[in-house]
């Protein structure tokens, strides 16, 4: 395992990636609006843990569709889940937030504790990130999406993505947040643009 690399450095990487990495989930939760839009009652009928590995479908279709045949981008599919690889820098898989700590949802697998761990065999070097997003209270709105860098259980960074699918692509500014752990946790928020006028079928995803 190599250090995780800090989050100025993944946004070095990541910026060119970021407003389609926030669009893929912004996307893939309006495929979710739009069946409640159809039948009000499946936000009823609907598990938490079958909505989350709903909305995980309909953001691994975006994903694949949107970075299948960048060059700066590999994608696989053949752990269980998806994974995005930047520059041979970073790896990347989608996930729901369980909470405001931006921890996770889902049992802990093995596979899932070493990606946690930054240990995923075969992709040790890489920094092993989680692009996620945490629903509202009433499970049809978004809170926010963001991208977590964590160490075992030690969260290292946060870059906070901007849901805009409209917007024009804008430089990013790290600002610095009070942390209750012994590192610095960091939020990066992208600019406004001008205006115009397989995981396993038990772990929620």
């Amino acid at each position: 395992m190599t250090q995780p690399i800090s989050a100025d450095e993944a946004t070095q990487v990541l910026s060119p990636h970021l407003d389609s990495i926030g669009s893929c989930i912004d996307r893939g939760w309006k495929r979710w609006r739009a069946l409640l839009a159809r039948d009000a009652e499946l936000g009823v009928i609907i598990s938490n843990r079958s909505r989350a590995s709903l909305v995980y479908d309909f953001i691994r279709y975006e994903a694949l569709n949107t970075f299948d045949g960048d060059p700066e981008v590999t994608v696989s599919d053949s752990r269980g889940f998806l994974l995005l690889t930047f520059s041979d820098k970073i790896v990347m898989r989608f996930k729901k937030f369980r909470d405001g700590s931006l921890r996770t949802s889902g049992i802990p697998t093995q596979q899932s504790v070493e990606y946690a761990n930054q240990v995923l065999p075969g992709m040790d070097e890489l920094t092993h990130l989680v692009a996620g997003y945490l629903p509202d209270d009433t499970g049809i709105g978004l809170r926010l999406a963001a991208i977590t860098c964590t160490l075992d259980k030690d969260q290292l960074w946060v870059l906070e993505l901007d849901l805009g699918i409209d917007q024009v692509a804008a430089p990013v500014t790290p600002i610095p947040v009070a942390s209750t752990q012994d590192q610095v946790d960091t939020i990066v928020r992208p600019k406004p643009a001008a205006e115009d006028t397989g995981q396993t079928a038990s772990e929620e995803r």
